[in-house]
């Protein structure tokens, strides 16, 4: 950020991005800086318009990144994890919508400069996209503390072609003010400079973290006229005076559980768990449905973690289970088998540890929501376990089938003692999209309503299957801000749109 001057914090970012197209660059690097080891800060986040980096970040929750108020647009951005260069497609990178840019409410041009990013998904934890710990306590001067960026390499839009990282020494405030003179350097900021002249961020650097003894001690916000200047030392927001709103933020998102919506379903599987961990529920069951007779689907599959239900699943092999990639989940997670209710620990149970959590390559959000679980091992068939055919064919319209699971029973977190199923009829395409007006409702998708209204899946349903002629032909993938709603029917992944992959993946296990 090669100024930040009060007259031009809030359109550094577009102004970058424009900059940035213009000259060619997809973004640059830190002053005076050096090449990082390749996945050596898995923490760090690209914001990114059009293709264009323009800020940094950090990722501090699967689903969420802190970064700088100023690096806020008005236009739609996506936040890039698990890359080293801002050039290629690397094997590693994930790419998300920012669907809740949260500036901090009191961010004014230099001051309160901290925003958190909602993020469209959970972020997959790997070697090359990790979460950084926030750092405790007070930071004392003379500190020595890493920063890293895509930023100006040179302060003249100079390109290099890795992400760049610089050592910083943190200065006192008193220091930091005699040399900034008319900026006034206030306690929720903190500054810091290279070893030598000129080394510290740049354009493009902004939101990034400050890293003090493995935590993210700062966030980049503004410098002086030229970059890594020592007359006008690199300022950050200090975090620490920061900790409590950025944990009302992340709390106040952990609960949220009002929807398989268009803006959460990536993140419904951990608000399931504590939810039911919160209310000592191991879960409840479908919306304006009835209990299924005892074993009557034995195909179905219950995904655990911590002995808590938090999706659906279908066995599709005896070592295998079909669910939503929204499932996924970075902690462990079990399937259970053989059972009718989430309580006690009936005869004809079985578990299993997941080996491989395996997401269509192209999961995007809502599109290709599908999923496979090899399991630990091969279940035993019996009269209670079963697999579950793939439904050959078209499904035609008005198709009437059936769903079960053991989601929310009314939209209000009502426990259930058994395994739910109710009817529903398959829709149109052209009749869903008429409903769901701004989702796009693409050809592998099916959409399903019940017969009467605020009938069908709900929390804990997901990932479970569509069954139409005894086949499985969906998997349960999201719905409206209200269980069953008809104003926004349900959404399923279409299998037959997937066949050709789930047959890859089953053949090569």
């Amino acid at each position: 950020m090669n100024v930040f001057s009060s007259l031009e914090t809030m359109a550094v970012s577009l102004l970058l991005l424009l900059l940035f197209a213009l000259s060619g660059a997809d973004g640059s690097h830190i002053v005076g800086g050096r090449d990082a080891a390749p996945h050596s800060r898995p923490f760090m986040a690209s914001l990114q318009a059009r293709g264009g980096h323009f800020c940094g970040g950090a990722l501090v929750r699967e689903d969420f990144v802190l970064t700088a108020a100023h690096c806020n647009m008005a236009t739609p951005f996506t936040v890039v994890l698990g890359i080293d260069t801002l050039r290629g497609n690397e094997p590693a990178k994930q790419e998300f919508r920012v669907l809740n840019a949260i500036p901090h409410p009191n961010y004014n041009d230099f001051a309160n400069d901290i925003m958190l990013l909602k993020l469209s998904g959970r972020a997959q934890l790997t070697e090359a996209v990790q979460v950084i710990p926030l750092k405790p306590g007070m930071l004392r001067t003379s500190s020595k503390c890493i920063i890293a960026g895509w930023g100006d390499i040179g302060d003249n839009r100079t390109l290099a072609n890795r992400l760049q990282e610089v050592n910083v020494t943190i200065l006192t405030r008193r220091a930091c003010q005699g040399r900034w003179r008319d900026v006034p350097i206030i306690s929720s900021m903190v500054c810091g400079e290279g070893a030598q002249s000129f080394q510290g961020f740049c354009s493009g650097d902004s939101g990034g973290p400050l890293v003090c003894d493995g935590g993210a001690a700062g966030v980049v916000s503004f410098s002086g006229r030229r970059c890594g200047d020592p007359r006008t030392p690199d300022v950050y927001s200090r975090i620490s005076s920061f900790r409590t709103w950025i944990n009302q933020v992340l709390e106040s998102n952990s609960c949220e559980m009002n929807v398989f919506s268009s803006l959460e379903t990536m993140a419904v599987s951990l608000l399931l768990l504590l939810l039911f961990a919160l209310s000592e529920a191991d879960g409840s069951h479908i919306v304006g449905g009835r209990d299924a007779a005892p074993h009557s689907r034995p195909f179905m599959a219950s995904l655990q973690a911590r002995g808590g239900h938090f999706c659906g699943g279908a066995l599709v092999r005896e070592d295998f289970v079909l669910t939503a990639a929204h499932c996924n989940m970075a902690t462990p997670f079990t399937v259970v088998l053989g059972i009718d209710t989430l309580r006690g620990n009936e005869p004809a149970k079985q578990e299993f540890r997941v080996l491989n959590a395996i997401p269509h390559p192209n999961y995007n959000d809502l599109a290709n929501d599908v999923m496979l679980l090899k399991l630990s091992g091969r279940a035993q068939l019996t009269e209670a376990v079963q697999v579950i055919p793939l439904k050959p064919g078209m499904l035609r319209t008005s198709s009437k089938c059936i769903i079960a699971g053991w989601g929310d029973i009314d939209d209000e977190e009502t426990e259930a003692n058994r395994l739910q199923e109710v009817n529903v009829t398959i829709m149109s395409r052209r009749a869903c999209q008429g409903r769901w007006r701004d989702v796009p409702i693409i050809r592998s998708m099916v959409c399903g309503e019940g017969a009467q209204s605020f009938q069908g899946f709900c929390f804990g349903d997901s990932g479970g299957p569509l069954v139409c002629d005894g086949g499985a032909a969906g998997v349960v993938s999201f719905s409206g801000r209200r269980c069953g709603d008809p104003k926004t029917p349900d959404v399923y992944s279409r299998i037959s749109s997937f066949r050709r992959w789930i047959n890859q993946v089953l053949e090569s296990n």
